[in-house]
């Protein structure tokens, strides 16, 4: 092997660079939470993402690059826009630094074990190549995937809306990524398509007939479609049943707040968001699905 590979590969997999890797990673994810902030914002109001450059809501005037920085500029200014002195949501921030967080964790996921567990050095290189790039398939497929997720779950819980343009972008790189990075079937990703987005908009249509009013929205129908092409039928059913559990708590924990608190304002009718808590069973499968449903078949081995 030439010197310059050994001393690369050396390099890429020594606990040093794993440490860049780490801080690269989360930093990256800031910046791609920032840019989550501007979809959160524009998407609901149809305004595009790209132009003009980021203004304060309240006064719109533009805000400098220095004033910009993921986090840390939320900080200096004490949560105040420069120019008008207007408060800045600290849902900023909060998107940012779960962005950086998740993305991060995504990284430990399926690189913590390559450079700890199999130690990877220029003898046997060659032997993890493929594993490598499958890791890194995965990564790539599954931020991408947390990127939009994000966005649809805090776009659902402001405005309890799921903008078409996510979900049907959630929908095709399900798609694209399972067949192109991961290598599996077109039938993964079409049976988790189809059949959770049939199961919803019976759902829906049973619910509508009956209660003559909506019950599941079009955005929740296609949003179980596009985590189906994704996670495939196994992960879509483990995120509806996950993902009920979690609204259950929350509805109980909004009713809690509402007792406790006499807030007598917000109706019984009040409708939280079926998005959310979706996102959230999702990436949960993400890292502990494949681990959780091992040990409920083990369990059931046990009878």
């Amino acid at each position: 092997m030439d010197y310059k590979n050994i001393v690369l590969i050396q390099t890429l997999f020594s606990y040093r660079f794993f440490l860049f890797f780490s801080v690269f990673v989360f930093l990256f994810g800031l910046s791609i939470g920032s840019f989550i902030n501007v979809l959160i914002y524009r998407l609901p109001r149809s305004l595009s993402i790209i132009y003009p450059s980021s203004t304060c809501p309240s006064c719109g005037a533009r805000i400098k690059f220095y004033d910009n920085i993921p986090i840390l500029s939320y900080v200096i200014l004490l949560g105040k826009c420069r120019e008008c002195g207007s408060r800045i949501s600290p849902l900023y921030p909060v998107v940012e630094f779960l962005t950086g967080v998740l993305l991060y964790l995504l990284f430990l996921k399926y690189f913590y074990y390559s450079y700890f567990i199999l130690h990877i050095n220029e003898f046997n290189v060659g032997y993890f190549r493929d594993y490598i790039w499958e890791q890194l398939n995965y990564f790539f497929t599954f931020a991408f995937f947390i990127i939009i997720i994000i966005s649809i779950a805090f776009i659902d819980s402001l405005r309890r809306i799921i903008p078409d343009t996510l979900n049907i972008l959630l929908i095709i790189s399900g798609f694209v990524a399972n067949i192109f990075l991961l290598h599996k079937s077109i039938m993964f990703s079409l049976y988790g398509f189809l059949i959770p987005g049939l199961f919803f908009y019976f759902i829906a249509f049973f619910y509508e007939t009956v209660k003559k009013k909506e019950g599941l929205g079009g955005g929740d129908i296609k949003l179980i479609a596009g985590i189906g092409s994704y996670l495939g039928l196994i992960g879509a059913i483990f995120t509806i049943f996950v993902g009920s559990i979690f609204a259950l708590v929350g509805f109980m924990l909004f009713f809690v707040f509402r007792k406790l608190t006499n807030v007598e304002a917000v109706s019984y009718d009040f409708k939280i968001p079926f998005g959310p808590f979706l996102s959230l069973a999702a990436i949960y499968y993400i890292f502990y699905g494949h681990s959780l449903i091992k040990i409920y078949m083990n369990f059931l081995k046990l009878y």
